[in-house]
């Protein structure tokens, strides 16, 4: 856990790519697996609530190792 904590509170350039790949995956396998993407519109009432937990969440994540990133750019 610890380990987690410092990635996401010291992120290097190589971990923020590396979470920006893995954001981009878990978004996309996501959006296919809820909906029938070629048949389906992706922006339903019946997914809103998936969404906002779902692909809310990794997206804040992300958010914050950018910020992280950038203060501690800014500092060194």
């Amino acid at each position: 856990m610890k380990i987690l904590i410092n990635l996401i509170k010291n992120p290097s350039k190589n971990i923020l790519i590396l979470f920006t790949a893995i954001w981009l995956l878990i978004i996309t396998l996501f959006i296919f697996s809820i909906t029938d993407v070629f048949d389906e519109s992706l922006f339903q009432k019946k997914y809103i609530v998936l969404y906002l937990l779902v692909l809310l969440n990794p997206t804040l994540l992300l958010m914050n190792i950018f910020k992280n990133y950038r203060k501690n750019k800014k500092s060194r």
